[in-house]
């Protein structure tokens, strides 16, 4: 280790450097007024004052070089909150929504009860009965143009699968409870506590078809046993049971099955006389919570609480067009170990069987390793590497209870060593076993699975045993033997010593799973330096110059006094750029915060603590009693443009850091508005906005919303939506990105009202000038009524068949009729011309299309509709229209579902009729779209965004169901898709000039234009 040492000549920074300034100093000096001044040495004034500002920078320097934390640190010791820095804490900014396989099962072992969880894409080719699977098979058929449910089109000719992306199949290995055992399966193994058949050891199962299904719910506890049947098969028995549930439910299980294992408690004793009327006395005890029935409704009980649970997890965070096809827990693949085992003679028997029965155990069903932030930084792991996973809210709740209770880390490393093993090796028991202390050898090994009974299940195999799809191998101890020897001589080890080492084993990896809550990196904390702390550099002066607390005496001459306040004049301009420079310094935190209500990006304090020469400071130097107030003083330096300007370039800074850009956005938004003091005040709100919610704007970027909301309310008129809309809803400043009803709903009410004439209504459309466009002919007795026939016409007001012109009279006038609805309603005048008459109905349409040009309709917002939500379900279901090619040579077109999102918004709100904020619109949409996802967007009117809210709605609102219903939720998914498919975008009106013409009206564009009613 060095020796520590004070540099005789160290090394300084020139700011730091005195008398490298005061060197410089004089360079200037000598430069600018050589020919005039040449008295350079100490005693000189000017020599004086440039010495006191030399130090003073000095001191500038010193207080710059701060720690950054103790420069944005308050007065109270701590730093301003993240949603105010915008200095978001390591573990909310770095993690994102799961992502990959890894991220995705990170997230769900944060879950109590769950043990492992595995997903699988069902993308690999060499697996065709698991690859790429779909609720329903479904089928290009090429000569039809159209999707298919049949393997053979019209012609008999095979039609070309259709295999769909972004399903997932979703296994989860739950923990062994004590009392309930495994909970991967729904049989409950039950030792009888009490009656004739005390002791024996039974399994009770339910193969009922809704029970098999899931359809069965477990929510309330079970009430009564209102009857029951039982009849002997040759397995063991079947009973019929019903139920009566808490809330007052009736419920039929049948068939359950009850099997023997056990029917000799005591091996001194004759088995028991296990009867069908004694499997009824067993099933009819219900009073106590430890009796057959009771304990396996709990089960199934935690077994649905676990998997809704992991279902609520996976849909809260979903990957844009992503979907699970299904969710269950592994099925149990249970493996009997049979080998001879030489161990040392001092060997602890007991303990030998233990490890060797745990180490076998960990093989088969790996454990994963949580571990603590203290862990990973120790193995030299960095935080961006720690924190790359799954962002956990551990505040997240499903059910109203807390579903996150893991906390620690889980490395790449211990998730790949604890994936499903598909196969089942021999020489790696082996070698786990040969590796225990006190093991010598192993010989005759053999492998053989047992069925759910129990019972062998095939041959015995000696080294490779194959592990089928959705399974999970599990040691069965029961039809295990493992025989111990020493110097040949075969030993047994004691049951209950050997139980209980196992148990201890068992108990050490389980306190593994938890680690302390806060596994978090510590805010770094400050040190409040009161920076702006200042000192008039008058007060350095020698006491001679009569400038500083040493006032210049009332008796001194004229001259002397004028000297006096003559210099502390010229040094008020120093002293004043010096305190603005530590104003600014003191108030970095608020320069860089993300504070709203800030109305400066200047801080020049009010100077204080200077002596005036005869009288105080203010007084005599004629200081204005207005720049008390800050904000006067501050626009003295700084105009209401340049806070703007400033404002936003240090947003900008702020926004560059994280790679974002706002410059097209900022850049239209001048042009569309013209007034650059309100667009920039917009801006840095939308700035702002954007910067407080960028960690979840940031790492929510590709995830889906919420489509099974713990409350299915959140399907609408709430914030459940995409990372997608999210984001670019924030890039383009739209300030309410909640998912609602985006038709105008005060439409109807401005544009359609009524004309009372005598005791009758007529239907009345009036200009803003509240003059009469249309009046009806028809006339009726009440407004109700008038408006429910306006009301008939008005979806398709808008339509080029709406309007009808007659002749009338042998062509001598002519009549407006409004013809859209069932009820049509005529002008009650008539028109000289056919041209007039039409000129009434462009006034018509052209006040629909003030309204909704107006403030009233002028709300933003989209709806973004994944088509992979579309699929069908069921045979029979909507399929959505694809294009083919009489070839069948394919290019993705075939599949309307996989990575494909609809985009649909209002044409009508100001900015939304712009095309060039249209396309930066559309532009940002698929630049912030995974590159993975093709978006489909589209802008339509009044009222085909009212028939899609409500067919959004009505179909959000059946998905969302607690158990929702394949039927409604399919016929719902078909009046949404027949919305999609016919939709038709609307573009602004555009006028076709001349070459000559100079009009500023929109031009007509290639792609951009559609022709207009009349």
């Amino acid at each position: 280790m060095a020796e520590a040492s004070i540099p005789r000549q160290p090394q300084l920074a020139p700011a730091f450097d005195y008398g490298f300034l005061r060197a410089e100093g004089l360079v200037h000096i000598q430069r600018l007024s050589g020919l005039l001044w040449t008295d350079h040495n100490l005693h000189d004034p000017g020599i004086t004052t440039l010495e006191i500002l030399c130090y003073a920078l000095t001191d500038l320097t010193y207080r710059t070089r701060f720690a950054t934390v103790d420069l944005m640190t308050g007065p109270d010791g701590k730093t301003d909150p993240a949603s105010l820095s915008g200095l978001a804490p390591a573990h909310e900014v770095l993690p994102s929504a799961p992502r990959t396989l890894f991220d995705y099962r990170r997230l769900l072992l944060r879950i109590e009860g769950l043990r492992n969880a595995w997903l699988d894409p069902m993308q690999n080719p060499a697996e065709p009965a698991n690859y790429r699977l779909s609720e329903v098979p479904l089928y290009a058929d090429c000569l039809a143009d159209a999707l298919s449910y049949e393997a053979k089109n019209a012609a008999n000719q095979a039609n070309h699968p259709l295999k769909l992306s972004g399903l997932y199949k979703v296994r989860v290995e739950l923990e062994i409870d004590d009392l309930l055992g495994s909970l991967n399966e729904s049989v409950l193994t039950y030792q009888v506590r009490r009656g004739a058949l005390k002791g024996a050891v039974l399994a009770f199962d339910c193969i009922d078809p809704a029970f098999l299904a899931g359809a069965i719910d477990f929510a309330s506890d079970l009430a009564s046993l209102d009857s029951l049947s039982v009849s002997s098969t040759p397995g063991g028995f079947n009973a019929s049971l019903n139920l009566t549930l808490d809330g007052g439910q009736s419920l039929t299980l049948q068939p359950c099955t009850v099997r023997v294992i056990e029917d000799r408690p005591r091996p001194d004793r004759p088995p028991l006389n296990i009867t069908a009327q004694a499997i009824r006395g067993v099933l009819l005890a219900t009073a106590a919570d430890d009796d057959l029935l009771p304990l396996f409704w709990r089960k199934q009980q935690r077994r649905a609480q676990s998997l809704d649970a992991v279902r609520c997890v996976l849909h809260a965070h979903r990957g844009l067009c992503e979907d699970f096809l299904s969710i269950d827990t592994v099925i149990p693949y249970r493996i009997g170990i049979c080998a001879d085992i030489e161990v040392t003679p001092d060997a602890d028997l007991e303990e030998v069987q233990a490890r060797v029965f745990h180490e076998i155990e960990k093989y088969l069903s790996a454990p994963v390793r949580y571990r603590t932030l203290e862990e990973m930084l120790r193995e030299g792991r960095q935080p961006d590497e720690i924190f790359n996973g799954p962002f956990v809210d551990f505040a997240f709740t499903c059910n109203g209870q807390p579903v996150f209770t893991k906390p620690g880390f889980i490395t790449d490393e211990d998730l790949a060593n604890s994936e499903q093993r598909r196969k089942v090796q021999a020489s790696d028991i082996i070698n786990l076993v040969v590796d225990i202390d006190g093991v010598e050898a192993i010989s005759n090994l053999q492998l053989r699975v047992y069925g759910s009974d129990g019972q062998p299940a095939g041959n015995a195999v000696k080294w490779t045993l194959a592990v089928p799809a959705d399974h999970q191998p599990v040691f069965h101890m029961a039809g295990s033997k493992l025989l111990f020897h020493k110097a040949g001589i075969p030993y047994r080890a004691q049951v209950t010593e050997f139980q209980r080492t196992l148990d201890h084993l068992r108990g050490l990896d389980r306190r593994e799973l938890y680690v302390a809550p806060d596994q978090v990196l510590p805010v770094p904390l400050g040190r409040w330096r009161n920076t702006d702390a200042f000192y008039s550099v008058q007060h350095d002066f020698p006491a001679t110059y009569k400038i500083g607390a040493a006032r210049i005496s009332p008796t001194e001459e004229a001259p002397r006094i004028a000297q006096a306040r003559q210099l502390k004049g010229y040094l008020t301009f120093f002293d004043q750029m010096l305190a603005d420079y530590l104003g600014q310094l003191a108030n970095l935190r608020r320069l860089y915060s993300l504070d709203k209500t800030l109305d400066r990006t200047w801080f020049s304090p009010r100077l204080s603590g200077i002596a005036g020469s005869l009288s105080d400071f203010d007084s005599e130097f004629f200081i204005d009693a207005s720049l008390a107030d800050d904000l006067t003083r501050v626009r003295l330096s700084e105009t209401e443009e340049g806070f703007l300007e400033r404002r936003n370039r240090v947003l900008d800074h702020l926004i560059a850091r994280f790679a974002e850009r706002f410059a097209d956005y900022a850049l239209l938004s001048f042009r569309l508005s013209g007034d650059r003091l309100k667009t920039s005040d917009q801006l840095i709100e939308d700035k702002i906005d954007f910067l407080a919610e960028y960690p979840r704007l940031s790492r929510e970027r590709g995830q889906a919303a919420n489509i099974r909301p713990e409350d299915p309310a959140r399907v609408w008129d709430s914030d459940n939506i995409s990372g997608l809309e999210r984001r670019a809803g924030r890039l383009l400043g739209i300030d309410d990105l909640s998912r609602r009803d985006l038709h105008c709903a005060g439409h109807f009410d401005k544009l359609l009202r009524t004309l009372k004439t005598g005791d009758e209504f007529q239907v009345a459309i009036r200009d803003a000038g509240n003059k009469l466009l249309f009046a009806s002919a028809e006339t009726f007795a009440d407004a109700d009524a008038a408006l429910a026939a306006a009301a008939d016409v008005y979806p398709g007001l808008r339509e080029e068949d709406a309007f009808e012109v007659v002749e009338t009279q042998g062509a001598t006038t002519f009549t407006l009729r409004i013809v859209c609805g069932p009820t049509p309603l005529t002008h009650r005048n008539t028109f000289d011309t056919e041209a007039d008459a039409y000129q009434a109905a462009r006034a018509i349409v052209d006040r629909y299309d003030e309204i909704l040009a107006s403030d009233l309709c002028g709300s933003e917002g989209m709806h973004l509709i994944e088509h992979l939500l579309l699929r069908p379900q069921a045979v029979g279901d909507k399929l959505m229209q694809v294009c083919l090619s009489d070839e069948c040579a394919f290019c993705g077109e075939q599949d309307p579902y996989s990575f494909r999102v609809s985009v649909v918004l209002p044409y009508w709100p100001e900015r939304f009729r712009d095309l060039n904020f249209r396309a930066l619109l559309e532009r940002t949409l698929r630049e912030e779209a995974p590159a993975h996802v093709q978006v489909k967007i589209c802008w339509i009117g009044q009222r085909q965004m009212i028939d899609l809210d409500a067919a959004y709605h009505a179909w959000l609102d059946a998905k969302a169901a607690p158990r929702p219903d394949p039927m409604e939720v399919g016929d719902r998914a078909r009046a949404l898709i027949e919305i999609l498919e016919s939709l038709t975008t609307v573009y602004p009106a555009a006028s076709l000039h001349d070459c000559d013409s100079g009009e500023e009206t929109p031009i007509v564009r290639l792609g951009s234009t559609a022709l207009g009613i009349f």
